[in-house]
């Protein structure tokens, strides 16, 4: 469950790590890995309006990408979230 307070304390280190997203349970529209020992979390974007993939850097800060790092693993599944999934808020909002 991705929070306002969630941060990325090393980026240049989770950007180098592997990272194999899942689709964040609680969260429709965010998926959520491990990477360097600190969890992440990456937002899709409304494409082409967007960006296809937003890092959630903490602080209001965002880095917004549309070609993954090589070592992250960011496929969509045809399953998605489930219905009980909090509904998807507008970029820079969160449930908390």
């Amino acid at each position: 469950m991705v929070s306002r307070a969630d941060r990325v304390v090393d980026l240049e280190s989770v950007l180098a790590a592997e990272a194999d997203f899942i689709d964040d349970p609680t969260d429709q529209g965010w998926l959520t890995a491990t990477a360097a020992g600190e969890r992440i979390y990456v937002r899709m974007g409304d494409f082409p309006d967007e960006d296809l993939w937003a890092l959630w850097l903490g602080d209001g800060r965002w880095m917004e990408f549309t070609v993954p790092p090589a070592r992250w693993n960011l496929r969509v599944r045809a399953a998605r979230w489930s219905a009980d999934a909090r509904a998807r808020l507008p970029r820079n909002e969160f449930h908390d």
